[in-house]
């Protein structure tokens, strides 16, 4: 039973709060009880759960990029995923930049289109080195031309390439890109300005130069998929995927494999006042003769001896015998 409060008490606590001083006893009674603030204009769509397997799979497709523009830049380069958010689809349409290079592209079989937003530091970094600069970007930012568009394509694909694979454990996407535009308000009337979207924001290392590039999904999008994206299924996936124990399966990956293959017609000695002497014209006689057998390197290690000659008028050798074991160059 609660306790009755006497006349003395009442008007104690009502000249302690004129007065700006309250019991302590009261402060700590109110201090007890916490108020969990709700936004009722940014409800959660996306579980705690949800949002941790959704930060390990772009973790993962951060990785596949990151490999992937190396190689297509010919230069190091450094992918990893910052954050993952959730937000409304105004919020994010009035964050980015213009002009900037946002694409608008299709999740095949999910419903819905889904937003690639490339900064401009980002996208001319890439352009740079891939017209001979260092990949360093203009200090001033600017609409891309044709020329520059073209090039930027060739980049989405590599992120669609990689972003299939690392769906692939929980659904088989098929990426296609549907319009590129340098001004995002074009796509403000896309979705709800209310609808809650996941935002994957990702950092670009191009030596000393970064960018962002960051792709935004909304719920409706996602929302078949909303059960597969928890850590228990989606690792399961993964496992039964990758960790496969199927030989047909690994020998099949294994002769994919490219691997370089050399051969030595022969060599020969010469003193260093020789090879100064030496001129256009002269021939330079070596240590194997024609109707001897050459040596042939796999990955170089001797697996075979072989007999050099011609094949539809290219350089060939054939192989005579093998002297090397195959387990030697796996």
């Amino acid at each position: 039973m609660a306790e009755i409060l006497s006349q003395t008490e009442i008007d104690s606590l009502l000249s302690a709060l004129s007065s700006g001083q309250m019991p302590e006893e009261t402060t700590a009674h109110e201090t007890v009880k916490g108020v969990k603030v709700y936004d009722f204009k940014h409800p959660d769509r996306f579980s705690k759960d949800q949002t941790r397997s959704l930060q390990m799979l772009h973790e993962h497709f951060a990785r596949l990029f990151s490999t992937s523009l190396s190689t297509y830049l010919r230069t190091i380069t450094e992918v990893h995923l910052v954050s993952v958010d959730q937000l409304s689809y105004d919020e994010f349409i009035r964050s980015i930049p213009n002009p900037t290079c946002v694409n608008l592209f299709e999740m095949e079989p999910l419903e819905g289109n889904a937003l690639l937003e490339i900064s401009p530091s980002l996208a001319f970094s890439v352009i740079d080195r891939l017209m001979g600069g260092k990949g360093q970007a203009f200090r001033r930012n600017r609409e891309m031309t044709e020329i520059e568009q073209s090039i930027i394509l060739k980049i989405i694909d590599r992120i669609f390439e990689a972003l299939r694979e690392a769906w692939e454990g929980v659904i088989h996407l098929r990426l296609s890109l549907k319009a590129t535009e340098t001004n995002p308000q074009l796509f403000l009337q896309l979705y709800l300005p209310t609808e809650m979207v996941i935002l994957m924001t990702l950092e670009v290392n191009i030596g000393e130069n970064s960018g962002t590039f960051c792709i935004c999904v909304p719920y409706v999008v996602l929302e078949p998929v909303a059960t597969s994206l928890s850590s228990r299924s989606w690792f399961s996936g993964r496992k039964s995927d990758t960790y496969s124990d199927d030989p047909a399966k690994i020998e099949s990956h294994l002769k994919k494999v490219a691997i370089p293959v050399e051969c030595f017609l022969g060599g020969t000695e010469l003193k260093v006042s020789e090879i100064l002497d030496l001129e256009k014209g002269d021939i330079v006689p070596i240590d194997t003769r024609t109707d001897e057998e050459i040596l042939v390197q796999v990955s170089g290690k001797p697996m075979y001896m072989a007999r050099p000659g011609t094949h539809r008028k290219n350089r060939a050798f054939k192989i005579t015998r093998q002297i090397g074991s195959e387990l030697e160059i796996l």
